[in-house]
């Protein structure tokens, strides 16, 4: 039963991480609308921009799991790599 709980857990990881890689796209075309309507229309919409502040942290959300599942989440490697952190101290960090 674990394992199954962890197979669905792993796939939806998955599909999120592809999924979101789509949201970016909607987010950079509402950006770039939101943007030519302010500039070139003045015409801005407080409603669109609130819509793009959701869809990021959604994104974030999504994205974390995919990315934690996948060891690609961002570290400072300056500090990560360096000779003062220990296995402990990288250990704490990756938790």
């Amino acid at each position: 039963m674990l394992e199954r709980i962890t197979t669905t857990i792993e796939a939806f990881s998955e599909w999120s991480g592809r999924t979101t890689a789509w949201l970016v796209l909607v987010i950079v075309l509402l950006i770039c609308y939101d943007v030519m309507m302010r500039y070139l229309f003045y015409s801005g919409s407080v409603a669109l921009q609130e819509l793009e502040w959701h869809l990021f942290a959604l994104l974030f959300l999504l994205s974390a799991a995919y990315t934690f599942k996948h060891d690609e989440h961002v570290r400072v490697d300056l500090f990560y790599r360096s000779r003062w952190m220990n296995d402990y101290r990288r250990a704490w960090i990756d938790l």
